[in-house]
C-alpha cells in the first residue's frame, strides 16, 4: 500500500442547534458568528395573490422542516432504498423519536480501494489501471 493522503472530511459551515433555548433554533456560520430565531415571531396567517389560503410562513414551516428531514433520510439512495430509510424515520417521528435514522449506505474509501488493488495480479493490475484510465480516474500510488 502506497503513502497517499487519505482526503480530510469536510468541516461544516454551520451547526444547528434546537435544545438551548426550547422552541427556538441558533445557527451558528463557523468563524462568524450565530443567530437564534424563534419560529412563533415570523407572521402568522394572511393571505396574498401567490397564496390565497393565507397559511403564510408559520403555516409552511412544519411541512417544510419535515420535508428537509425526511428527504436527508434518503440522500445517497435510491429507488425502493430511499423510499425505505424516509418511512422509517416518518415512524420514528411519530412516536416522537427526531434521531432516528435509516443506517447509512455502505462507504468505499480510497484506502479500501488500494487495499483491493494491491491484492490483485499483475495482470489484473494491469487491466485495472487501464479501466481506470479509460473512465478517467486517476487514483495516487496506482
Amino acid at each position: 500500500m502506497s503513502n497517499e493522503a487519505v482526503p480530510e472530511k469536510r468541516q461544516s459551515k454551520l451547526s444547528k442547534d434546537f435544545t438551548t433555548i426550547p422552541g427556538s433554533l441558533t445557527i451558528t456560520v463557523l468563524g462568524v458568528g450565530s443567530l437564534t430565531v424563534d419560529p412563533n415571531d415570523y407572521p402568522g396567517e394572511y393571505p396574498t395573490a401567490e397564496n390565497p389560503t393565507g397559511v403564510g410562513i408559520k403555516g409552511h414551516l412544519p411541512a417544510f422542516a419535515a420535508g428537509h428531514k425526511l428527504g436527508d433520510s434518503a440522500a445517497g439512495r435510491t429507488g425502493q432504498d430511499a423510499l425505505d430509510a424516509i418511512t422509517k424515520v416518518h415512524e420514528g417521528m411519530l412516536l416522537g423519536d427526531w434521531n432516528v435514522r435509516a443506517p447509512a449506505s455502505p462507504k468505499v474509501s480510497l484506502a479500501d480501494v488500494a487495499a483491493k488493488f494491491a491484492g490483485l495480479s499483475d495482470d489484473e493490475k494491469a487491466t485495472a489501471k487501464a479501466l481506470m484510465a479509460q473512465l478517467g480516474i486517476n487514483l495516487p500510488g496506482m
